[in-house]
């Protein structure tokens, strides 16, 4: 399957680049493109190149081969398609978390590990100071001196990871999947929003550098410097991201903290109040709860959270009725979200993602009920009834 999808591969390729070759500009090249994707597309090779690398190597292949386009053979064209897009090669990324300092060299962040920027490669951190360098001419608000500029940029927390793949757009793609991963870590253990902004790449087989740059602005004008408070909390959450085959609770886990970690970047307060509250429902709830579903939420969080199980109950229930307010349009003034709102339910979605945690720790695999292991729905029932002989120990 995958030999016949790449030689059809390169057999669209090569009839593409013969009509250009031949002088003829097809108005159909983004079809084109489309088309000769589709032969790859659910192959292992599709998961390692994007359109747009195809794209690129078409507008770029003439460079690479240093000859004009009508001197270039179909064998030389071959060659160098084998070499650019079915070949796969060692991407090594480095992004900056701008405002982010004091990070060890060493430390994991989800598939990636902290790097001092005096330990970066050379081109990259010359590519960095030069970029900055520029940045400071538009930037100058804040800071005096370039040199003053440029050495607070070298202080950011900057990450390292390796993505193996073929193309450089989909490179990029799998970078900022694996560096947003470290960064909802990052935003769920200081409830701030740390933006991508900047990244860099090296490819190890080839001298080849690329990247983006500008992706978005920094998250803040100040800094979030490393604690003994994460020190313990970073590993734990890094576990649970890597880990290749969590249980149920551990990929709820992971799925609240990176909701917790998209809501960080809203504006609107009321959408962050309800992505909050759904944080909530990934913990907890499963297929099963989908009647009386504010209830059970309610509940659950009251059993596990420690302290008044009422007012917790309570809390929850108005929580929900605020979210189900703004995704129906009420402007009741009750349905108003306001700080404190985001405050104390980021409270309680921290709290409880650590609960889960602690579950993990002693035992528990899933939340609903399962044959011969520990779940969050037994303990609640256990904890309101007591326990059955039928319970696992």
């Amino acid at each position: 399957m995958t030999e016949k999808a790449e030689e059809e591969f390169i057999k669209l390729s090569l009839q593409l680049f013969q009509r250009r070759r031949s002088g003829e500009d097809p108005s159909d090249f983004v079809e084109r493109i489309n088309e000769i994707f589709k032969t790859i597309e659910n192959t292992p090779l599709g998961k390692m190149l994007t359109p747009d690398d195809i794209r690129d190597f078409f507008n770029w292949v003439v460079t690479k081969i240093d000859k004009w386009i009508e001197h270039i053979s179909d064998e030389e064209f071959i060659t160098q398609l084998k070499s650019d897009l079915l070949t796969t090669k060692t991407f090594d990324f480095y992004v900056p978390i701008y405002c982010l300092y004091g990070f060890p060299e060493g430390v994991k962040l989800g598939y990636s590990t902290v790097v001092d920027f005096q330990n970066l490669p050379t081109e990259i951190s010359k590519y960095f100071i030069m970029f900055w360098e520029h940045c400071f001419t538009t930037d100058t608000q804040y800071h005096r001196t370039k040199e003053e500029y440029v050495n607070l940029k070298k202080r950011s927390t900057f990450i390292h990871f390796v993505i193996e793949t073929n193309g450089s757009y989909k490179a990029n793609e799998k970078a900022i999947n694996l560096a947003e991963e470290a960064l909802h870590i990052i935003r769920f253990l200081y409830r701030i929003n740390f933006n991508i902004v900047d990244m860099r790449y090296k490819i190890r087989e080839v001298r080849q550098e690329g990247g983006m740059e500008g992706m978005a602005g920094l998250p803040f004008i100040g800094g979030a410097n490393y604690g003994k408070f994460v020190e313990k909390e970073i590993p734990i959450l890094t576990d649970i991201f890597v880990k290749s085959n969590p249980n149920e609770i551990e990929r709820k886990i992971r799925n609240a903290v990176r909701i917790f970690g998209i809501q960080t970047s809203v504006k609107n307060q009321q959408v962050r109040f309800v992505l909050l509250v759904t944080c909530l429902e990934s913990l907890l709830m499963t297929e099963s709860d989908r009647d009386y579903i504010l209830w059970k939420l309610a509940e659950k969080v009251a059993f596990i959270l420690d302290g008044n199980k009422r007012e917790l109950n309570d809390y929850i229930k108005k929580a929900y009725d605020k979210r189900l307010a703004f995704i129906h349009g009420s402007k009741s003034e009750d349905s108003l979200v306001t700080e404190n709102d985001i405050f104390s339910i980021e409270g309680v979605v921290s709290n409880l993602v650590w609960k889960m945690i602690d579950f993990v720790k002693n035992g528990y695999t899933h939340v609903q009920k399962q044959n011969n292991v520990k779940s969050i729905n037994e303990y609640i029932e256990e904890t309101k009834f007591g326990k059955t002989s039928s319970s696992p120990e």
